[in-house]
C-alpha cells in the first residue's frame, strides 16, 4: 500500500538512514559526554518514532478466527485494516511531535502547526505541498457527488457530536466548507478530520459498520486519503527535523 504513495520509498529510506547516522554520531562523540548524552536521548525518541511508524506501515492484513467472527472481504476487510493502521499512524505522529519538541526545545500544536507562519519551512517543502494537494484533490473528487457529500456531512456532524472545544470549532468550519462545495482544505482541516476519525475508532466505538450513516464503502475511501496524507507528512517532517540535530 504505502510503496505506491508519491515519494514514500525515498522518504522512508532517508528516515532509516537518519537513524544509522545518529548512531554513528553517538559513537563518534563517545568522549564528549554532554554531546553524547544529548544525541543518545534524541536517539531514543527517534527510535520510538521508528518503531511506531514501522508497525503502522508493516501491518498488511488482519486475520480473524471464524469461531468468533466471520472473515471480512474486499472493501470491508480493507476498511477494518485501515482503522488499525491510522490508529498506529497517529501514535507515530504524536511521537514525531515529541521528537520535534526535544530537538527544538519548544512545543507545537499537532493540529495547527503546518498552517502557521512559524513553520513555513515545513509547509513549503514540495513533498508536503504535494501531500496536501493530493488529499484535497481526492476529497474533492469523492464529495463533488451530491449523495456522497451528504453522507460525508452526516459523518462530519457525527464527528462534531463526539468532539469538544477547538476540535468541534474546527469541524464546524470544515462542515461549512463542504456544505458550500468549498474543497480548499488546509493542513489544519485534514489533520482535524484525521484526528476525529482516529478518536472515533479508539475512544467512541466507531467500527467499519458503526455509525451506519457512513458505510464502510464510504469510510474506506476517506481512510485511504487520510492514511496517504499523514504517512508523507510524518516522514518528510521527521527528515526535516533531523537536519537540526
Amino acid at each position: 500500500m504505502e510503496e505506491n504513495y508519491d515519494n514514500f520509498t525515498e522518504l522512508f529510506n532517508q528516515f532509516r538512514e537518519n537513524i544509522d547516522q545518529l548512531q554513528n554520531r553517538i559513537f563518534d562523540n563517545h568522549e564528549n559526554i554532554i554531546e553524547r548524552d544529548r544525541l543518545y536521548n534524541l536517539s531514543n525518541d527517534l527510535k520510538n518514532l521508528d518503531v511506531k511508524l514501522r508497525l503502522a506501515f508493516g501491518m498488511e492484513e488482519i486475520r480473524l478466527n471464524p469461531i468468533f467472527v466471520d472473515e471480512k472481504q474486499d472493501d470491508l476487510k480493507l476498511c477494518h485494516l485501515l482503522y488499525y493502521k491510522i490508529a498506529d499512524l497517529w501514535f507515530a505522529y504524536e511521537s514525531y511531535i515529541i521528537f520535534y519538541t526535544k530537538v527544538f526545545q519548544t512545543a507545537k500544536n499537532k493540529i495547527l502547526w503546518l498552517d502557521t507562519l512559524t513553520h513555513t519551512n515545513y509547509s513549503n517543502l514540495p513533498e508536503i505541498i504535494r501531500s496536501l494537494d493530493l488529499a484535497v484533490e481526492n476529497i474533492s473528487q469523492l464529495y463533488s457527488n451530491d449523495a456522497r457529500r451528504n453522507f460525508f456531512l452526516e459523518y462530519l456532524n457525527y464527528c462534531s457530536s463526539n468532539s469538544v472545544g477547538g476540535q468541534r470549532n474546527r469541524l464546524s468550519i470544515i462542515i461549512d466548507k463542504i456544505q458550500n462545495e468549498n474543497f480548499n482544505l488546509s493542513h489544519t482541516d485534514i489533520l482535524t478530520i484525521f484526528y476525529s476519525v482516529r478518536n472515533n475508532f479508539v475512544h467512541n466505538g466507531e467500527t467499519t459498520v458503526v455509525p451506519e450513516i457512513f458505510g464502510y464503502q464510504n469510510k474506506v475511501r476517506l481512510l485511504m486519503v487520510l492514511h496517504q496524507y499523514l504517512s508523507i507528512i510524518i516522514l518528510k517532517s521527521s527528515n526535516k527535523t533531523f537536519q537540526r540535530i
